[in-house]
C-alpha cells in the first residue's frame, strides 16, 4: 500500500510538471522569490530608512532581561532548543519551497496556488515598502547576543525585522494550507509553519511585536486575496510543455546560482 501511495504521488508530480498551468505558476513563484532576493541585494544602496528601534524599546517585553531570559529558557530545555533551531534554520526559503511544492505540484490545487502567489506578492511588497522607510533592529543585534543570524548573509538584512516577513510568510502559508489540514502533509506543514514565531522569539531573532505584526499583516492579506484567480493567456496554453519545462529549469538554475551567491558572498 505504501509503495502504491508513493508511486501514485510520484506520478502526480510528474503529471503536474507536464502541465503548463503548473509550470507557468511555478515560474511566477520563482520570479517573486528571486525578486525579493534582488531587493535584499539592493537594499544597502537605497537611502537609509529611519531607525525607530528606540521607540520599540519603550514597550513591554523588549528589555534585555526578558530577551536573555527567554533565550536561556529555551537553551535550558535542549530538545525544545534544538527543535526551535531546526524550525528557524529550515528557514524562510524552505517553508516557501515546501508549501509551493505541495500546494501547486503535489496536490495541484491551482486555486490555492493562485491565492498563495498573490499573498506572497503582497507580503514582499508591503514589508519591503516598510523597510525602505522605517526599520528596527533584532533583539540579538540590540543586546549583542551571540546567536547565528542569517543577516550575516545576503539572504536578509539586519533591518528586515518589523513587521517580520519570516512570520508573515509562515502565517500566509498556514492560511493557505488550512484547506488541506485533513491531509497528513497538510498537518505537518501547518505544524512547522505554526512553530516559526516561537522559534524567532525564543532564539532572539525577533521581538514579540514583529511576530504579532506579521500575523496581523498576513490576516489582512489573506482576506484581501481570498478567491483570487489567475487566468493564463491562451498563448501560454499552446506552448509546448517541453519548452516550458526548459524555461522553468533555466529559472531554477539562475535562481539557485543567486541563492548560493547570497549565502556565500561576504558582506562588506
Amino acid at each position: 500500500m505504501k509503495g502504491a501511495g508513493l508511486k501514485g504521488g510520484l506520478n502526480s508530480v510528474a503529471e503536474s510538471l507536464r502541465d503548463n498551468n503548473v509550470l507557468v505558476r511555478l515560474d511566477g513563484f520563482l520570479i517573486l522569490y528571486f525578486g525579493w532576493l534582488l531587493f535584499t541585494f539592493l537594499y544597502p544602496f537605497i537611502n537609509e530608512s529611519r531607525d525607530v528601534t528606540s521607540y520599540l524599546l519603550r514597550l513591554p517585553f523588549t528589555s534585555r532581561h526578558f530577551v536573555v531570559s527567554t533565550l536561556e529558557l529555551a537553551k535550558s530545555i535542549l530538545p525544545f532548543y534544538y527543535l526551535m533551531k531546526a524550525v528557524y534554520f529550515m528557514g524562510f526559503s524552505s517553508s516557501i519551497a515546501l508549501t509551493v511544492f505541495f500546494v501547486l505540484i503535489y496536490w495541484k490545487d491551482l486555486s490555492s496556488a493562485d491565492e498563495l502567489m498573490a499573498r506572497y506578492f503582497l507580503s514582499y511588497l508591503l514589508c519591503g515598502i516598510t523597510y525602505v522607510f522605517v526599520h528596527v533592529h533584532a533583539p540579538h543585534d540590540v543586546y549583542k547576543l551571540d546567536v547565528v543570524s542569517p543577516s550575516a548573509t545576503y539572504l536578509t538584512q539586519a533591518e528586515f525585522v518589523l513587521p517580520s516577513l519570516h512570520n508573515t510568510i509562515a502565517a500566509v502559508n498556514v492560511i493557505t494550507l488550512w484547506n488541506h489540514r485533513e491531509k497528513i502533509w497538510g498537518k505537518v506543514l501547518i505544524a512547522l509553519n505554526s512553530l516559526v514565531p516561537f522559534s524567532t522569539i525564543f532564539l532572539a531573532h525577533h521581538w514579540i511585536y514583529d511576530a504579532i505584526s506579521g500575523f496581523m499583516l498576513a490576516s489582512v492579506i489573506g482576506k484581501a486575496t481570498e478567491g483570487h484567480r489567475i487566468e493564463l493567456p491562451e498563448i501560454l496554453h499552446r506552448v509546448d510543455p517541453a519548452r516550458m519545462q526548459a524555461i522553468t529549469l533555466a529559472g531554477f538554475a539562475l535562481g539557485g546560482s543567486l541563492l548560493l551567491i547570497a549565502i556565500a558572498l561576504p558582506k562588506p
